[in-house]
């Protein structure tokens, strides 16, 4: 009997070590069915704010950022008007490093939150795919805040 219970002792032990931080936000099933690939997820929240990071398995796919907080996010400040979204959402994209960077700034009541996607060259198709992606990525988070 003793040995049963020294094996669940050796168990739980195993569990705790193995455990991954999870975003509170989004999942990595989720980032991963998004981005196209398998990624890994860094995880750096307290008291509710801080950031996910979810990152390709390749050197070549986009990654992902999502900061929340309840300071007023400097980037993204103004651009186009994403409706459905949390509360004063907007889009902006810029290039640079010769990839592009996706961005979704909004809000949901007093907290603050802010989508990267970046990585890849930018093409046409290429955007409108990273848009569409980022755009449920943010309604997923907005979701979770609420």
């Amino acid at each position: 009997m003793w040995r049963c219970g020294l094996v669940l002792v050796f168990i739980s032990v195993a569990l705790v070590a193995c455990a991954e931080d999870v975003c509170p936000w989004l999942t990595q099933g989720t980032a991963a069915a998004l981005m196209g690939e398998g990624v890994r997820a860094t995880v750096q929240v307290s008291g509710g704010e801080g950031t996910c990071g979810f990152y390709p398995g390749t050197a070549r796919g986009a990654s992902l950022r999502i900061t929340v907080s309840h300071l007023t996010p400097k980037a993204c400040a103004a651009g186009e008007k994403v409706p459905g979204v949390g509360q004063d959402a907007v889009f902006c994209s810029t290039a640079a490093d010769g990839g592009l960077r996706e961005m979704i700034r909004g809000r949901v009541r007093n907290t603050y939150f802010l989508l990267e996607l970046a990585g890849g060259k930018p093409s046409l198709t290429r955007k409108e795919v990273l848009r569409r992606s980022l755009e449920q990525a943010a309604e997923e988070v907005a979701g979770n805040l609420f």
